[in-house]
């Protein structure tokens, strides 16, 4: 299987998200860009899911976290991670978690801030996506045939940028309870980081330079 050009992904998806036409089509669109650098039926299996069922749920995901676990500091960002889990079978998915951070230099392109302290990442924030689940399962299950890791890949950080962008609003900031504006960036544990954008009390802002 040939390699995917993951830069052309990702200037491709920061497209996406200024352009901010529906999570659903975005994916269509990414989707369909992957399937022509790598032809694989599991393509067309990923374009089958419903990618903005989850939308409605994460302003309620942010918000039982937040009040179990409560931000001891002044939120000044927020990282989204996608985090490698596996089935009973071994067969490894994604799914999204999220920690607060005291610290956010929208300078540092390298976003060597994410590990200053102090920082919250509350436990068991993991936002339980079928959608994710069911993506991870298409790519992986089939070790030999499968996509693998470009689908996988491409999959769970578009629909995670994606779902956010959709998502992410003023209330959420009020939830926050942060000093604006707050920066967000999302990625794999094990990848490149994805400089998504602002939160402020009036709505999300999109990165206008190179997201990575």
């Amino acid at each position: 299987m040939s390699e995917l050009d993951y830069r052309a992904f990702y200037r491709l998806l920061a497209a996406e998200v200024r352009a901010s036409t529906g999570v659903n089509q975005s994916m269509q669109t990414l989707l369909a860009w992957g399937d022509q650098r790598i032809p694989h039926p599991s393509w067309a299996a990923l374009a089958k899911l419903d990618c903005s069922v989850e939308s409605a749920g994460m302003g309620k995901w942010l918000t039982r976290v937040l009040r179990r676990a409560p931000c001891p500091f002044p939120v000044r960002a927020i990282y989204f991670g996608l985090g490698e889990r596996a089935t009973r079978d071994r067969v490894e998915f994604a799914d999204l978690y999220f920690g607060l951070l005291s610290h956010y230099e929208p300078e540092d392109k390298a976003c060597e801030w994410l590990w200053r302290n102090p920082r919250h990442y509350p436990d068991k924030a993991y936002l339980g996506s079928a959608t994710l689940k069911a993506a991870g399962m298409i790519c992986n299950e089939d070790e030999v045939t499968g996509l693998g890791t470009p689908g996988h890949m491409v999959f769970a950080l578009a629909f995670a940028t994606l779902l956010l962008r959709a998502s992410l609003d003023g209330c959420i900031h009020q939830l926050l309870g942060a000093v604006e504006p707050v920066g967000v960036v999302v990625g794999f544990d094990s990848g490149d980081l994805f400089r998504l954008g602002e939160l402020h009390s009036d709505g999300f802002r999109p990165t206008k330079g190179a997201m990575t």
